[in-house]
């Protein structure tokens, strides 16, 4: 009878721990190898910049390292794709943004559902930044402004479609938005080529990539409520962010999803070692003499805040139909 009770002890003590502690094994196991981080887009761009930041830091918060995998093309509904076909491992997450939602949503026959998805974090609100060539009559928002009121020809503008409809937006509350000609581009540095080759009049840009080519344009406005960072500004100069212009911001965020069947305990452990990483030193550096700035959401939080990501990309898809 003792040995009886003794085993039932046992074995009620064992499902506890199953039932209670699963957390504690998953946590000392999980992960298992290196998290693969699907950049939608071609390398250079402001998506690939931050993920390659963050990757530096990979053994170090991780244990198993970050490895950066570029899946660009379709506006980036290419690497959605390629994060759901993976399933639910738990070790491979998108480096989102708004850009493959619209893209996604505009198909009539859409390549994945956007609403299906688990959200590990936001880590930035991307800031679309109007750049243009230095010597042209728009070549300053005043000047941009004045030129699409006198009704000369119009002007291409070329990004994203994130960041072409950051920029969009303004100018549509100014009634001037038909005055240019939105070309989306599948990543930036498609954008940034064809800007700089004098095939598009504009350009909507992240903060980083508006840094690196300072020498080689001007930066007009930034979508967002947000200042740049002070080594941004040094670079940029005095940039007015829409607020200041008395215009209705458009602060899209950037954000880390996984597969809809990930299990929560392993989205919650990811959501934590993201906010480490980007708590980090190295990271906070390489970030700032990007121009950005950090601003880290948990799954909690962020799981929220992406419905709010739905409307507004359901809001803006006539622009580009």
């Amino acid at each position: 009878m003792k040995k009886t009770l003794g085993r039932l002890s046992l074995g009620l003590a064992a499902a506890l721990l199953l039932a209670g502690g699963g957390g504690n094994v998953l946590a000392a196991d999980y992960p298992s190898k290196a998290i693969t981080a699907v950049v939608p887009f071609g390398a250079g761009g402001g998506t690939d910049r931050w993920a390659r930041v963050m990757s530096s830091v990979g053994f170090d918060v991780f244990g198993t390292g970050m490895r950066v995998q570029n899946r660009g093309g379709a506006s980036g509904t290419v690497g959605w794709k390629y994060m759901l076909d993976q399933g639910a491992d738990g070790h491979t997450v998108l480096m989102g943004s708004p850009t493959p939602v619209i893209a996604a949503l505009l198909e009539k026959q859409p390549p994945f559902d956007p609403t299906k998805v688990k959200i590990v974090a936001y880590y930035s609100i991307m800031k679309p930044t109007l750049i243009a060539p230095k010597d042209k009559p728009f070549s300053s928002w005043d000047g941009l402004v004045t030129y699409l009121k006198e009704g000369g020809k119009k002007l291409t503008l070329g990004g994203t479609i994130t960041q072409t409809l950051g920029i969009a937006s303004l100018l549509g509350q100014l009634d001037l938005a038909d005055r240019v000609v939105l070309v989306p581009y599948s990543g930036t540095g498609k954008a940034v080529n064809d800007f700089l080759g004098g095939h598009i009049d504009l350009a909507a840009v992240t903060t980083s990539t508006a840094v690196s080519l300072a020498d080689k344009s001007v930066s007009l406005v930034n979508a967002t409520d947000l200042d740049y960072p002070e080594n941004a500004t040094g670079v940029l100069g005095n940039v007015p962010n829409a607020k200041k212009l008395g215009l209705k911001p458009f602060n899209p965020p950037r954000f880390i999803a996984v597969h809809p069947d990930t299990p929560d305990e392993q989205v919650a452990i990811l959501s934590e070692k993201f906010g480490e990483m980007l708590k980090s030193k190295p990271v906070d550096r390489l970030i700032g003499k990007l121009g950005e700035v950090i601003i880290f959401v948990p799954h909690d939080e962020a799981k929220d805040a992406y419905q709010d990501v739905l409307a507004e990309a359901k809001k803006y898809l006539p622009m580009f139909q």
